[in-house]
């Protein structure tokens, strides 16, 4: 098989820093196994990593066939500040796949690389940038979207989350928050659903690949025409030494689902675990250091570019979220390190993670207390439920079943 492939992502994934990069990287590494010429195509305007001749020289090496990065201008910057100051004016909200997204720089230069590239299949990831996509493009390629997830629900859980964050000056007190946000069913009691045009934008693409069971029968339920393909993430596994001596670990990323999730244990899980152990201590390392006082048990570690230590000497990771959409990146990690998972029955569902059998799942913060409890005093259950995580990894999130599905889109 060779086809070209012009693969547009909206962030700079090398080295891969979040779960959407490493689902990036695995794509891409993907499609060139089975023989496509791939092009990755982003901006600096929308990217949560910064762009730099490294990563284009990193990505290159990697075997990509090239790496075109836009840059706006200042009619760029002048004509989204005027479409957001008319959105205010007139009260509207900005719409899915808004102009705002991809301004009209950004859509010429696009369509710039689409004709030099001329490829078989366009892929697209998240649906904002489906601006970029014009009609003729659809006509010439297979034109298929990874959803990655249900953005209009994502951006609805995280902008209630941030609009009672963000009123408390950073870095934040645990004890200061809103405990009304750290309700098991918070998110249930909202009663947010994904915005129908999402669904009409799926269905102007032949293939939407769904990252999640869930995700997947919710595009299949409200989308007509496009094919609908689960294509979980995929990860190698890792065998290393395993000595579960160390502290608890929380990994964390920018998305707002996990500033809860931290907010959750060290105000209803930590207390308990506490009282009857003083010497845990868990570690938690990303973006939730920066924005939050660290509490006694807590260790932050901020940013560390290497976790294969921290993954060899922890205990278990925790999995404190109360919300999630798409899949949960550092659970599959976890497991594929041979390292044991605690995770809240509504982030469990749909997952890999099964009870008592590779991880353990939690009703609530007593039950996630207990297993904490659990955990840290008894390091055989921790091997037996982080050696069942590893083998589970390795049957179903191999890349064989990544090169599969691919296959069958390509």
């Amino acid at each position: 098989m060779s086809k070209k492939v012009l693969v547009f992502f909206p962030h700079n994934p090398y080295p891969p820093t979040t779960g959407a990069h490493k689902r990036c990287w695995e794509v891409l590494n993907g499609l060139r196994s089975q023989g496509c010429a791939v092009t990755l195509v982003s901006s600096t305007l929308t990217s949560d990593a910064k762009w730099d001749e490294a990563s284009i020289r990193g990505l290159k090496d990697n075997g990509l066939a090239g790496v075109h990065v836009w840059e706006p201008v200042k009619n760029d910057h002048r004509f989204i500040y005027v479409l957001k100051v008319l959105h205010k004016k007139l009260k509207r909200e900005i719409g899915i796949d808004s102009a705002i997204y991809t301004p009209p720089g950004m859509r010429s230069w696009f369509a710039r690389i689409f004709d030099e590239v001329r490829p078989d299949v366009l892929l697209m990831n998240y649906v904002h940038w489906d601006g970029l996509v014009r009609p003729r493009m659809r006509r010439s390629a297979s034109c298929v979207v990874d959803m990655l997830d249900l953005v209009t629900l994502h951006r609805q859980m995280a902008d209630a989350l941030q609009t009672v964050l963000w009123q408390y000056p950073s870095p934040i007190r645990a004890a200061d928050v809103d405990g009304a946000i750290l309700d098991e069913d918070y998110f249930e009691a909202l009663g947010l659903k994904p915005d129908p045009a999402e669904f009409r934008i799926y269905d102007r693409y032949r293939h939407t690949i769904a990252i999640s069971p869930a995700e997947a029968q919710a595009v299949q339920e409200s989308a007509r025409k496009t094919n609908v393909v689960f294509l979980p993430m995929t990860h190698d596994v890792f065998p290393i030494e395993n000595d579960y001596s160390g502290p608890a670990y929380f990994p964390t990323g920018p998305n707002p689902l996990n500033f809860q999730g931290y907010l959750y244990f060290v105000r209803k899980v930590l207390p308990l675990v506490r009282a009857k152990q003083p010497d845990f201590v868990m570690e938690v390392t990303g973006t939730v250091c920066k924005y939050f006082q660290p509490e006694e048990g807590v260790q932050f570690r901020g940013f560390v570019p290497d976790l294969q230590d921290i993954y060899r000497t922890c205990r278990f990771v925790a999995c404190p979220n109360i919300g999630t959409t798409g899949q949960q990146t550092k659970l599959v990690e976890a497991m594929a390190h041979g390292v044991p998972v605690i995770a809240l029955r509504r982030v469990a569902e749909g997952t890999a993670l099964r009870h008592n059998v590779n991880g353990l799942v939690a009703e609530n913060a007593a039950e996630f207390a207990e297993h904490t409890l659990r955990l840290w005093n008894d390091r055989d259950l921790c091997r037996k439920l982080g050696e069942a995580g590893r083998e589970t990894v390795a049957q179903e999130f191999s890349r064989d079943c990544l090169k599969q599905r691919l296959t069958a889109i390509l």
